[in-house]
Protein backbone atom coordinates (compact mmCIF):
# COMPACT_ATOMS: atom_id res chain seq x y z
CA UNK A 1 0.00 0.00 0.00
CA UNK A 2 0.80 3.50 -1.09
CA UNK A 3 1.15 5.89 2.04
CA UNK A 4 0.66 9.73 1.83
CA UNK A 5 0.87 12.08 4.72
CA UNK A 6 -2.35 14.42 4.95
CA UNK A 7 -3.70 16.52 7.47
CA UNK A 8 -7.38 15.84 6.49
CA UNK A 9 -7.56 13.37 9.43
CA UNK A 10 -6.64 15.99 11.47
CA UNK A 11 -9.21 18.47 9.91
CA UNK A 12 -11.47 15.60 10.09
CA UNK A 13 -11.21 15.46 14.06
CA UNK A 14 -10.81 18.84 14.46
CA UNK A 15 -13.93 20.48 12.61
CA UNK A 16 -16.37 19.22 15.85
CA UNK A 17 -13.73 21.19 18.11
CA UNK A 18 -14.49 24.28 16.06
CA UNK A 19 -18.26 23.63 15.98
CA UNK A 20 -17.73 23.48 20.34
CA UNK A 21 -16.55 26.53 20.40
CA UNK A 22 -18.86 28.46 18.56
CA UNK A 23 -21.17 26.68 20.27
CA UNK A 24 -20.43 28.21 23.64
CA UNK A 25 -19.85 31.31 22.43
CA UNK A 26 -23.43 31.46 21.08
CA UNK A 27 -25.17 30.25 24.18
CA UNK A 28 -28.85 29.58 25.13
CA UNK A 29 -29.62 33.07 23.64
CA UNK A 30 -29.39 32.49 19.61
CA UNK A 31 -30.71 28.36 19.90
CA UNK A 32 -31.18 28.40 16.39
CA UNK A 33 -27.93 29.35 15.45
CA UNK A 34 -26.28 27.43 18.36
CA UNK A 35 -27.66 24.45 15.80
CA UNK A 36 -26.42 25.31 13.02
CA UNK A 37 -23.21 24.87 14.02
CA UNK A 38 -24.09 21.71 15.36
CA UNK A 39 -25.05 20.78 11.67
CA UNK A 40 -22.81 22.13 9.79
CA UNK A 41 -19.90 20.73 11.91
CA UNK A 42 -21.31 16.99 11.36
CA UNK A 43 -21.48 17.78 7.57
CA UNK A 44 -18.79 18.93 6.76
CA UNK A 45 -16.59 16.56 8.76
CA UNK A 46 -18.63 13.74 6.53
CA UNK A 47 -17.64 15.54 3.86
CA UNK A 48 -14.14 15.37 4.58
CA UNK A 49 -14.36 12.08 5.77
CA UNK A 50 -15.94 10.74 2.90
CA UNK A 51 -13.42 12.74 0.71
CA UNK A 52 -10.94 10.16 1.62
CA UNK A 53 -12.55 7.47 0.56
CA UNK A 54 -11.37 7.45 -3.14
CA UNK A 55 -7.75 7.56 -1.65
CA UNK A 56 -8.25 4.37 0.33
CA UNK A 57 -9.96 2.86 -2.35
CA UNK A 58 -7.52 2.87 -4.07
CA UNK A 59 -4.88 1.35 -2.11
CA UNK A 60 -3.56 4.51 -0.40
CA UNK A 61 -3.29 4.88 2.96
CA UNK A 62 -3.35 8.46 4.94
CA UNK A 63 -1.02 9.42 7.49
CA UNK A 64 -0.28 12.35 9.91
CA UNK A 65 2.09 12.18 13.05
CA UNK A 66 1.06 14.59 15.48
CA UNK A 67 3.92 14.55 17.68
CA UNK A 68 6.28 12.25 18.91
CA UNK A 69 6.77 11.75 22.62
CA UNK A 70 9.24 8.53 22.75
CA UNK A 71 10.86 6.18 19.98
CA UNK A 72 7.85 4.50 18.86
CA UNK A 73 5.21 5.93 20.97
CA UNK A 74 3.01 8.51 19.22
CA UNK A 75 0.20 10.23 18.64
CA UNK A 76 -1.06 9.66 14.98
CA UNK A 77 -3.48 9.05 12.65
CA UNK A 78 -3.91 6.41 10.03
CA UNK A 79 -6.82 6.29 7.63
CA UNK A 80 -7.20 2.84 6.60
CA UNK A 81 -10.75 0.84 4.70
CA UNK A 82 -11.94 -0.48 7.80
CA UNK A 83 -11.35 2.99 10.14
CA UNK A 84 -12.60 4.81 7.35
CA UNK A 85 -15.94 2.90 7.08
CA UNK A 86 -15.95 3.11 11.14
CA UNK A 87 -15.72 7.13 10.70
CA UNK A 88 -17.95 7.41 7.86
CA UNK A 89 -20.67 5.55 9.84
CA UNK A 90 -20.17 7.28 13.29
CA UNK A 91 -20.38 11.17 11.33
CA UNK A 92 -22.86 10.66 9.41
CA UNK A 93 -25.31 9.23 12.30
CA UNK A 94 -24.05 12.06 14.23
CA UNK A 95 -25.99 14.28 11.75
CA UNK A 96 -28.62 12.47 12.36
CA UNK A 97 -28.69 11.99 15.91
CA UNK A 98 -28.34 15.74 16.24
CA UNK A 99 -31.02 16.84 13.56
CA UNK A 100 -33.45 14.00 16.20
CA UNK A 101 -31.82 15.54 19.45
CA UNK A 102 -32.94 19.31 18.08
CA UNK A 103 -36.59 18.17 18.25
CA UNK A 104 -36.52 16.19 21.19
CA UNK A 105 -34.64 18.82 23.17
CA UNK A 106 -37.08 21.69 22.56
CA UNK A 107 -40.27 19.55 22.61
CA UNK A 108 -39.08 18.92 25.90
CA UNK A 109 -37.66 22.20 26.89
CA UNK A 110 -34.70 20.31 28.08
CA UNK A 111 -32.01 22.41 30.40
CA UNK A 112 -28.74 22.74 29.58
CA UNK A 113 -28.57 22.50 25.95
CA UNK A 114 -25.61 24.37 25.16
CA UNK A 115 -23.93 21.85 27.26
CA UNK A 116 -25.11 19.35 25.53
CA UNK A 117 -24.05 19.98 21.85
CA UNK A 118 -20.48 21.25 23.06
CA UNK A 119 -20.24 17.61 24.69
CA UNK A 120 -22.00 15.71 21.76
CA UNK A 121 -19.55 17.83 19.71
CA UNK A 122 -16.14 16.88 21.89
CA UNK A 123 -17.09 13.34 21.79
CA UNK A 124 -17.65 13.41 18.22
CA UNK A 125 -14.32 14.40 17.90
CA UNK A 126 -12.83 12.22 20.04
CA UNK A 127 -14.61 9.05 18.01
CA UNK A 128 -13.34 10.58 14.82
CA UNK A 129 -9.24 10.29 16.41
CA UNK A 130 -10.15 6.54 17.78
CA UNK A 131 -11.43 5.33 14.33
CA UNK A 132 -8.37 7.10 12.98
CA UNK A 133 -6.10 5.94 15.47
CA UNK A 134 -2.47 4.55 14.29
CA UNK A 135 -1.34 2.98 17.56
CA UNK A 136 -2.88 1.75 20.84
CA UNK A 137 -1.06 4.77 22.56
CA UNK A 138 -3.47 7.21 20.27
CA UNK A 139 -6.64 5.22 20.64
CA UNK A 140 -6.49 4.72 24.16
CA UNK A 141 -6.21 8.56 24.33
CA UNK A 142 -9.17 9.19 22.76
CA UNK A 143 -10.93 6.34 24.25
CA UNK A 144 -10.32 8.08 27.35
CA UNK A 145 -11.64 11.53 26.03
CA UNK A 146 -14.92 9.81 24.77
CA UNK A 147 -15.42 8.13 28.16
CA UNK A 148 -14.56 11.76 29.81
CA UNK A 149 -16.82 13.57 27.27
CA UNK A 150 -19.99 11.24 27.28
CA UNK A 151 -20.24 11.80 31.11
CA UNK A 152 -22.31 15.06 30.82
CA UNK A 153 -24.36 13.33 28.30
CA UNK A 154 -24.85 10.50 30.37
CA UNK A 155 -26.04 12.73 33.31
CA UNK A 156 -27.53 15.36 31.23
CA UNK A 157 -31.10 15.37 32.98
CA UNK A 158 -28.98 15.73 36.55
CA UNK A 159 -31.55 13.79 38.59
CA UNK A 160 -30.27 11.32 40.91
CA UNK A 161 -30.95 8.75 38.74
CA UNK A 162 -29.11 9.80 35.55
CA UNK A 163 -25.91 11.23 38.39
CA UNK A 164 -25.59 7.79 40.00
CA UNK A 165 -25.90 6.43 36.71
CA UNK A 166 -22.93 8.56 35.30
CA UNK A 167 -20.62 8.16 37.99
CA UNK A 168 -21.07 4.16 37.48
CA UNK A 169 -20.15 4.94 34.23
CA UNK A 170 -17.19 6.57 34.75
CA UNK A 171 -15.99 4.19 37.21
CA UNK A 172 -16.56 1.09 35.45
CA UNK A 173 -15.16 2.84 32.18
CA UNK A 174 -11.84 4.88 33.36
CA UNK A 175 -11.25 2.21 36.06
CA UNK A 176 -10.92 -0.72 33.93
CA UNK A 177 -9.13 0.97 30.93
CA UNK A 178 -6.30 2.24 33.76
CA UNK A 179 -6.30 -0.94 35.73
CA UNK A 180 -6.41 -3.22 32.58
CA UNK A 181 -5.81 -1.53 29.15
CA UNK A 182 -3.07 0.64 30.14
CA UNK A 183 -0.95 -2.05 31.85
CA UNK A 184 -1.78 -4.20 28.84
CA UNK A 185 -0.73 -0.95 26.66
CA UNK A 186 2.81 -1.08 28.78
CA UNK A 187 3.42 -4.60 28.55
CA UNK A 188 3.26 -4.53 24.62
CA UNK A 189 5.22 -1.53 24.41
CA UNK A 190 8.29 -3.09 26.38
CA UNK A 191 7.89 -5.81 24.66
CA UNK A 192 7.48 -4.50 21.49
CA UNK A 193 9.07 -1.43 21.34
CA UNK A 194 6.31 -0.01 19.61
CA UNK A 195 2.53 0.35 19.49
CA UNK A 196 2.10 0.79 15.77
CA UNK A 197 -1.40 -1.09 14.04
CA UNK A 198 0.59 -3.19 11.47
CA UNK A 199 -0.60 -6.08 9.21
CA UNK A 200 0.25 -9.56 11.75
CA UNK A 201 0.65 -7.88 14.99
CA UNK A 202 3.76 -6.85 16.89
CA UNK A 203 4.04 -9.38 19.21
CA UNK A 204 5.36 -12.20 17.46
CA UNK A 205 7.96 -13.98 18.76
CA UNK A 206 8.96 -10.79 21.12
CA UNK A 207 8.30 -12.64 23.97
CA UNK A 208 7.24 -15.60 26.19
CA UNK A 209 3.76 -17.26 25.83
CA UNK A 210 3.09 -16.30 29.42
CA UNK A 211 3.60 -12.64 28.96
CA UNK A 212 1.37 -12.87 25.74
CA UNK A 213 -0.91 -14.57 27.39
CA UNK A 214 -1.19 -12.24 30.27
CA UNK A 215 -1.11 -9.35 27.39
CA UNK A 216 -3.97 -11.09 25.87
CA UNK A 217 -6.06 -11.66 28.71
CA UNK A 218 -5.59 -7.61 30.01
CA UNK A 219 -6.85 -6.66 26.48
CA UNK A 220 -9.86 -8.64 27.17
CA UNK A 221 -10.68 -8.07 30.56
Amino acid sequence: MDALISTKPLFAIGVSLVALVLIAITGERRANLREFWTISAGVIKFLLIISMVPLVLGGTVIEYNLISILPGLDIAFRVDSLGLAFAATASFLWILTTIYSIGYMRSHHEPNQTRFYMSFAAAMSAVIGAAFAANMFTLFLFYEVITLCTFPLVAHSQTATALNGARKYLVYLLGTSLAFLLFAIFLTYNAAGTLDFQPGGILTGKGSDLMLSVIFILFMA
